[in-house]
């Protein structure tokens, strides 16, 4: 478990993650509560692997995956490709590295991290460098992150890259390096026979026997079982939660909204907001210097003069006191406008200032903020009502009410999807039904749900009512699909036997492209080429010079036979290739020996069962 961090320790993390201007930011310990502890699914030398790390790069491997595949992936897929033990792999990977520079010290300054979190995530951050909290708080529930994970992923990315610099990034010598151009640039001539499956016409086709009691059919059908499987069907029943069913009913009246303003006038407060030009120097002599150097300039004169000077400075508009260091603030704003401050130290720098303008505090009208607080109150009273209605349901879950008794003593409705396979292209923009769909196919018939969150506005309850498990087809029912995929194999089966003939003989393409009566093409490929598909590229860039192989990518033929093959003479664009993924490969595997390495499979098996 991580150790609990005090208050001092969350304030530093949230400087590191949120003071990204170096001067602006405080007030960290609001976000303190997201600190909570987190069980550990690895540890390589004390170095922990939390939960939240492996369940976020688990996920992206099944996304990807899903994407690769065109579907999600069902639990059995994600076991069979060991999907978790890719995640858990390169996590235990880079806690190698992160114990090795924890070991020997190896850290970057607070303020690297920083600069490096706002340029990865700046939307985290309003206009006047203010955290955006919904933002933070979004960011952080879709990642399944804590901001603990954030600020340790940020830190040791920093230093892996700057680490990866300093002693990996090495270049292939040129001679090496000139010879892996080649080949990557290399083109093969190749004579190419390219069809349709369904355009090539087997001899004895109309030999054939294409009926029921054909054994051979019957064989193929057996043989093939698993390509003509009725997918499992489920009946699954629903409520749907949908928190904007109940904005009409907790509206706030006028009375309501002026009631909250007179008490809480304070919270419509503007407070005093100043413009102003900020210097920073490295040391009291650089300030010092600087300060008497502008004594007499006017404010054109000094920024001609910071500029001409390489002087760092930045530009603040609006910014209360606040937003800035106790330090930086308690000058900021006592300072008389247009006048240059003394020299302020902080722990970052040494600053001078000079206030451009001032904006006395001011209270909004009612008016101003009347749409403000019907939402806040209207948003506190429906999140109450539907929180205390998930605590209810959740109960009478537990007492084991059926869904239907759960909707009618909460006024809610009961919808359902019949005869519905798991995978369904239909509902893939219905983003309610995919998640009742989803989560139907991994609870057991006759079992009522928890409440399960969509998104901030909704949630549902499922229970699946009927399940029409999977099975072969009868061979009737899909009998033409049979006969098809049959003939198809049939004529592969040919083509096959004919690129086998040829090649132990003649040894000419000419005589498939007879056999098949298809025009021979002579073309120029390369292996970046997207014309082919790559199933054939790495046939063509796998193969010796007068090798001829045949490709099926789908329904598509391709026959090549390799003429020549060119290597360019100078590559146009020498590019100097980097080892660095070997000389780091072969260190992480000498610094591994040293390291302990430690696994809680039950924790990591419960969360796998979560697929």
């Amino acid at each position: 478990m991580f150790r609990t961090l005090g208050k001092s320790k969350i304030s530093l993390i949230l400087a590191i993650l949120f003071g990204i201007s170096l001067f602006l930011m405080r007030g960290g310990e609001r976000y303190s509560g997201l600190f909570d502890s987190d069980n550990v699914v690895a540890k390589v030398s004390g170095t922990p692997i939390s939960t939240s790390k492996f369940l976020r790069v688990m996920q992206m491997n099944v996304n990807q995956y899903s994407q690769m595949f065109g579907r999600p992936l069902t639990p059995e897929e994600i076991q069979t490709f060991q999907i978790h033990s890719m995640a858990l792999g390169g996590l235990v990977n880079n806690a190698v590295f992160e114990n090795e520079f924890d070991s020997n010290k190896f850290i970057v300054d607070e303020t690297v991290v920083a600069f490096e979190t706002k340029k990865r995530f700046p939307n985290l951050y309003k206009k006047n460098n203010k955290i955006n909290e919904q933002a933070l708080n979004s960011f952080l529930s879709k990642q399944n992150l804590k901001i603990d994970d954030l600020v340790k992923i940020i830190d040791y990315e920093v230093r892996a890259r700057v680490f990866d610099k300093l002693f990996f990034q090495i270049n292939y010598p040129n001679k090496i390096n000139n010879t892996l151009d080649k080949h990557d640039n290399h083109i093969r001539n190749i004579d190419l026979i390219n069809f349709n499956i369904n355009d090539f016409d087997l001899p004895n086709l109309n030999d054939l026997d294409i009926s029921i009691n054909n054994n051979e059919i019957v064989d193929f059908f057996n043989q093939n079982i698993n390509l003509y499987i009725n997918p499992e069907k489920r009946d699954i029943s629903y409520i749907l939660i949908n928190k904007n069913d109940y904005t009409n009913q907790f509206t706030p009246s006028d009375s309501q909204i002026e009631n909250y303003y007179s008490n809480n006038k304070n919270l419509y407060l503007e407070t005093e907001k100043r413009d102003f030009i900020q210097f920073n120097f490295k040391n009291i002599d650089e300030a010092s210097g600087f300060k008497s150097n502008i004594s007499s300039f006017n404010y054109d004169e000094i920024i001609k003069f910071a500029k001409k000077n390489n002087i760092i400075f930045n530009n603040f508009s609006k910014v209360s006191d606040n937003d800035v260091l106790k330090d930086l603030a308690d000058v900021i704003f006592s300072l008389p406008k247009n006048q240059i401050s003394e020299i302020v130290e902080t722990p970052l720098a040494k600053h001078i200032v000079i206030v451009n303008n001032v904006y006395p505090e001011t209270q909004k009208t009612i008016e101003q903020v009347r749409k403000e607080i019907s939402n806040t109150l209207l948003d506190v009273e429906v999140g109450s009502y539907i929180l205390d209605l998930k605590n209810k349901i959740s109960q009478q879950i537990l007492d084991g009410l059926s869904l239907n008794e759960i909707a009618i003593d909460n006024a809610l409705n009961v919808s359902i999807i019949k005869r519905v396979e798991k995978l369904n292209n239909n509902l893939e923009k219905d983003l309610i039904q995919s998640e009742v769909i989803s989560s139907g196919f991994s609870i057991n018939k006759d079992f009522v749900s928890d409440v399960i969150d969509i998104d901030n506005e909704r949630a549902v309850i499922i229970n699946v009512e009927q399940i029409v498990n999977e099975k072969p087809f009868d061979l009737q029912e899909v009998f033409d699909a049979v006969s098809s995929d049959w003939i198809k194999s049939l004529k592969i089966k040919s083509l096959e036997n004919k690129v086998d003939e040829i090649s132990n003989t003649t040894k000419l393409i000419s005589g498939i492209a007879e056999f098949t009566d298809v025009n021979i093409n002579n073309i120029d490929i390369n292996i970046d080429n997207i014309d082919y598909p790559l199933s054939l590229k790495n046939n063509v860039f796998s193969n010796k010079i007068k090798q001829i192989s045949i490709t099926i990518a789908g329904d598509e033929i391709y026959i090549s036979d390799i003429n020549k093959i060119f290597f360019p003479e100078i590559v146009e664009e020498n590019k100097n290739i980097l080892m660095t993924s070997e000389l780091r490969s072969n260190f992480g595997a000498e610094i591994i020996k040293n390291k302990n390495i430690s696994t809680n499979d039950n924790l990591i098996q419960a969360l796998i069962s979560q697929y």
